[in-house]
């Protein structure tokens, strides 16, 4: 599955910029960076619904769905062509567990999840804002960010768990 998603991500970026991501092992290392959480918290796979918050180019909502097909993830992206490239490849892959919600999360009707996802998308704050409505008391808020969160949590005043790897942090928070 994750070879199909890496030749139509490429084909489709030649065209229609999808991520800055062009070639096959920059495409490899994200996919990795998408998992790596399902590795340090497996309990992760136990959502049986989830929200990713500005999918994008499928980082890291498309690529978690592809590894949890029993949670049903909802990919929140409102950019046309991102939208029309996650529907294009939930088809292709045959993701039933996968549905692609063509707006803004503040706009969606969507029902309280298990796990939220967001990769870099706005500030913790932001984030927290937009979410909570989508939390109920069980939720993990699932973020991976970059070297300013430490700034970003003490803005939020939130307490999180924090795993970093590499240059990434990936940031737990309960409701």
């Amino acid at each position: 599955m994750e070879e199909k998603f890496i030749k139509e991500l490429l084909k489709w970026n030649k065209t229609h910029k999808l991520t800055n991501y062009s070639s096959y092992e920059e495409i490899k290392k994200q996919i990795e960076d998408s998992l790596y959480p399902l590795k340090i918290e497996p309990i992760l796979k136990d959502a049986k619904s989830a929200i990713d918050i500005g999918t994008g180019a499928g980082f890291p909502g498309l690529i978690l769905a592809m590894n949890m097909p029993n949670t049903t993830w909802y990919l929140v992206e409102p950019i046309k062509k991102r939208y029309s490239f996650l529907n294009y490849i939930k088809t292709l892959l045959n993701l039933k567990n996968v549905k692609v919600i063509p707006t803004r999360l503040e706009n969606s009707n969507l029902q309280k999840v298990d796990l939220i996802t967001s990769r870099a998308v706005m500030r913790v704050k932001d984030i927290l804002k937009i979410a909570k409505p989508f939390m109920h008391e069980n939720s993990t808020l699932l973020l991976y960010k970059g070297s300013n969160i430490f700034d970003e949590l003490k803005e939020a005043n939130v307490d999180a768990k924090i795993i970093s790897k590499d240059k990434r942090n990936y940031i737990f928070i309960k409701e």
